[in-house]
């Protein structure tokens, strides 16, 4: 009894939330940006709240856009562009719009990060952990975003919550991942002000976070993405890599701490 109660109605996706003659709103743009200033206004919260000076952030934030934006449109030019990378690479709309790898952009943004705090001395590395609910809530509000655009979708499913999208219904993956990481970011937030310290935040974050991401990509359904050994995609193999190092830093921690 498939979808038996279940009315007919269109696709949700609404990549357009308004549109007039003088006037179109598309919604992957406007939760991209909502997500760079949840980061950024959170995080100057966070420091302001701890009396700590803020001026630096804006440089870096700016520098942590760029670099995560490259990063995440590279990889996706290396493991969903298939036999279309060199249409991409020359297409001005692909590097102005849709079209990233969140791990990309993870990895560029934290190798420009460290560049910049740790051998320029821009900003001090003892406050990265204000850094990280700014980055987790801004990652739920852009997967909102892709769930209003349709991308990153969802396999087949006959649950109720099921919603109908690219012509049959589907899993909310999207949602799945924005509601945990909605929840992640709390997690972060309450460990900020319990005063944990960097690498305690910002394991347990990578941690939690790539457990995650490797289950909810079981229930992803755009082969775009890629899927390659023993039939994981790119984002479950780097989940893998980043949960075995940040358990094993976590137990590390717990083991000095014994001693």
């Amino acid at each position: 009894m498939k979808h038996f109660l279940r009315p007919k109605r269109q696709t949700t996706v609404l990549p357009v939330l308004f549109e007039s003659s003088f006037f179109t709103l598309y919604a992957y743009p406007l939760f991209m940006g909502l997500a760079w200033g949840i980061g950024f206004y959170l995080t100057r919260y966070l420091l302001e709240k701890h009396q700590l000076d803020s001026a630096p952030l804006f440089k870096l934030f700016a520098g942590v856009f760029i670099t995560s934006w490259i990063g995440a449109k590279v990889f996706f030019l290396a493991v969903s562009s298939g036999n279309k990378v060199y249409q991409y690479i020359a297409n001005d709309n692909f590097w102005l719009g849709g079209g990233f790898v969140f791990y990309g952009g993870l990895i560029f943004g934290l190798l420009f990060y460290f560049i910049y705090s740790l051998w320029l001395k821009q900003f001090p590395f003892e406050q990265s952990k204000y850094l990280v609910p700014g980055l987790v809530f801004g990652h739920a509000v852009g997967r909102v975003g892709c769930f209003f655009t349709g991308c990153c979708y969802g396999t087949q499913c006959d649950l109720p919550w099921a919603v109908h999208m690219h012509g049959e219904w589907i899993h909310p993956v999207q949602l799945y991942e924005a509601f945990g990481l909605f929840a992640i970011g709390y997690m972060t937030l309450k460990w900020v002000e319990q005063k944990k310290d960097n690498l305690f935040i910002v394991t347990r974050y990578l941690l939690i976070y790539s457990l995650l991401r490797f289950v909810v990509e079981f229930f992803r359904g755009d082969l775009i993405r890629g899927v390659y050994w023993y039939h994981l995609s790119t984002s479950q193999i780097i989940s893998l890599v980043l949960f075995f190092v940040s358990l094993a830093t976590v137990c590390y921690q717990t083991m000095k701490r014994g001693h």
